[in-house]
């Protein structure tokens, strides 16, 4: 045998063994389901727990929902409004957003500068503000605002051009965010954009209305765009002709010269009468106050989100109560700390460790959230029921999390991520419970008296969860227990702040072991299998799923250099091997269409193609195969040579 056919089997026999590993997966769902999911009870109802807590001469559990929330606008409306939909009774839950002083003072002082530049700028003491940033998009807001103040409308042959009736159908808000939405993509696109592609956009600000809503509504709003982009060219000497005809051409769907002249004219109409309202502010010295809300309308702050979601509700019966936890800029971060008079470093932990002194007295667990979750509408139905079941025995409750909502607009490689970080949750979680009290932050609840009593999060760790639950178990004995209800959450579209998100997540991992292995106040005899199943599931798993991960280019280089014989196999068995790569793609469809229900569907007329589109990135599956373990490879590497990240990063999330 020569040393090609030797190196080929030793390879044939490292891919076997890695199909039989992956073949476990099918071993945990067997487990999961048997042992986990089978848990939820048939009839589950609010009747049912009201009938269970009515025979056990008790009142209804109460619950407390924590949503950390700093720097979150572009989510946190959303999510509010999802948690106030969940199948329980109102007034036996609250929500309680905790946000972040330095968002407020962070934004007021970007917002003096914005505002400062632009007087300068249409003052004629300044150039034009960069294109798509603060400043432009700032102008861009004033301008749409402009526009819906102008009230006038403009009529073609006695029909309407802009119905104001239409454009009202909105909240006041909305019809804001939703005008500048559509304006900045027809200026950041310079009018090479479709109408197809420009509705997406559209629609992703009106999701949750019914598509025929959308459908009506995006030729109104548009007309409404055109005029301020026209505007906006105008005023920043950017009067393009041609990308105000593209614009026509390609969003109006005017092909035809006369067509495009029409509209042409209608649009400069308009376009005038908002540049001529700017000018009449300027004389009117009220240009300022109208920039700074611009500003605000257009960089919204989680806090002033939370606060009008709470003026809303306060006019609105059958709502639970919403409560506003603001950090403040020097909380020392434990739970009942004090403010220490200087910045302190923000985290999530330190967060909800100063939020918890805003809980209901009468709250029996603490729910988590992160800020874009979207629970199961029957968590909270789950949770009751297993507390009138064993009442504080129940201590510690984690659901799985599917990362998938925003799959449509990640790259092909997070998109594989997500996939199987979801079968990670749905099958494999279970299974670790058996050896780790695993925690992972959101979809979880915790007994209000056992965070009290293990004095809530450590606020200084990179993955404050996951030591929650270690410390919860070495202090009090508590296990956490599979709650098989999930929770959708949106995974990063980006490789880089994908890596980030999980480098954080690996070396948030290595501090626990550390923090554990050398905490001297637990009993070794009790540290010890912790520490071992910690070692085995991060620090030997993560090399191994790396090595495999670097198989393939090690076997592109061996054949290169002619060092690979297949022919020392039978054809057959070769013909084999090629279909196991076959089951691994079969698998990853199978994954998207089992979780694609999680998945946030916006634009129904775009769906089999954005489906199709995404199946054929689900192919890159080698390329995301060899990524998937380098932030946990990394964050080993880093910590060996002494630069393990410290700093608590956030986690970008996707526009909703």
């Amino acid at each position: 045998m020569t040393l090609a056919q030797e190196l080929y089997l030793g390879l044939a026999g490292v891919y076997l063994v890695l199909f039989v590993l992956f073949l476990r997966l099918f071993v945990w769902k067997h487990y999961a389901y048997r042992n986990s999911w089978s848990r939820r009870p048939s009839g589950l109802s609010r009747e049912m727990v009201e009938r269970m807590a009515a025979e056990a001469g008790r009142d209804l559990p109460r619950f407390s929902v924590f949503v950390p929330a700093r720097s979150e606008a572009d989510v946190i409306e959303r999510t509010i409004d999802h948690l106030a939909t969940l199948d329980y009774p109102t007034d036996h839950y609250e929500i309680i957003v905790a946000t972040d002083e330095k968002e407020r003072l962070a934004s007021q002082e970007d917002r003096e500068g914005v505002v400062a530049d632009l007087l300068e700028f249409l003052a004629g003491e300044q150039a034009a503000p960069q294109a798509g940033g603060p400043g432009d998009v700032t102008l861009s807001a004033l301008l749409a605002r402009l526009a819906l103040a102008e009230g006038t409308v403009i009529r073609r042959h006695g029909a309407n051009l802009v119905s104001l009736r239409a454009v009202r159908a909105l909240p006041a808000a909305q019809q804001q965010t939703v005008l500048v939405r559509l304006t900045h993509e027809l200026i950041r696109s310079r009018g090479w954009v479709s109408a197809l592609g420009l509705q997406q956009v559209f629609a992703r600000s009106l999701v949750g209305r019914p598509d025929e809503e959308v459908r009506r509504l995006f030729p109104v709003y548009l007309s409404l765009a055109l005029p301020v982009v026209m505007a906006h060219a105008k005023l920043v000497h950017d009067n393009d002709e041609r990308m105000v005809s593209r614009l026509l051409a390609r969003t109006a769907r005017a092909s035809q010269p006369l067509t495009q002249k029409i509209l042409q004219a209608m649009t400069e109409a308009l376009s005038q009468r908002i540049a001529d309202r700017l000018t009449r502010m300027k004389k009117q010295g009220v240009l300022q106050s109208a920039l700074a809300e611009a500003y605000d309308a257009a960089f919204p702050t989680t806090l002033s989100i939370v606060e009008h979601k709470m003026q809303e509700w306060a006019q609105e019966e059958g709502r639970p109560a919403l409560k506003h936890a603001v950090v403040p800029y020097d909380f020392d971060g434990h739970v009942g700390g004090v403010c220490v008079g200087k910045p302190v470093p923000s985290t999530k932990g330190r967060a909800l460790n100063y939020a918890v002194q805003l809980a209901n007295p009468g709250s029996e667990m603490l729910g988590f959230y992160d800020a874009e979750s979207r629970p199961h509408a029957q968590v909270l139905q789950y949770v009751a029921y297993r507390r009138l079941q064993q009442g504080a025995k129940v201590g510690i409750l984690q659901g799985p999390v599917f990362q998938v909502r925003n799959f449509y607009q990640m790259r092909p490689v997070t998109k594989i991520a997500a996939l199987y970080q979801s079968i990670s949750h749905d099958w494999v979680l279970p299974n670790i419970f058996k050896s780790l009290p695993f925690v992972g932050g959101t979809n979880l609840f915790v007994d209000t008296a056992l965070l009290y009593r293990i004095s809530g999060y450590d606020q200084t760790c990179l993955t404050e969860d996951v030591e929650l639950g270690i410390r919860a178990y070495m202090e009090a004995d508590v296990w956490p227990e599979y709650l098989p209800y999930p929770s959708s959450e949106q995974t990063p579209t980006t490789l880089t702040a994908f890596y980030r998100q999980r480098l954080r997540w690996g070396s948030g991992y290595l501090q626990v072991y550390d923090k554990l292995r050398d905490d001297p106040h637990y009993a070794e005899e009790r540290k010890r299998p912790l520490l071992r199943t910690l070692y085995l599931k991060g620090h030997v798993e993560w090399t191994l799923y790396q090595a495999a991960a670097l198989l393939p280019i090690l076997v592109w280089i061996l054949y290169s250099q002619n060092l690979l014989d297949p022919t020392v196999l039978p054809i057959s068995l070769r013909y084999i091997m090629g279909m196991v790569s076959v089951i691994y793609f079969t698998f990853t469809f199978y994954a998207f269409y089992r979780y694609s229900p999680h998945v946030e569907q916006v634009a129904e007329p775009f769906r089999l193609l954005r489906q199709a589109a995404a199946l054929s990135q689900l192919l890159l599956l080698p390329l995301s195969a060899f990524f998937l373990p380098v932030p946990y490879s990394s964050a080993l590497l880093l910590k060996a040579v002494g630069r393990a990240p410290k700093a608590w990063v956030k986690t970008p999330r996707t526009q909703e």
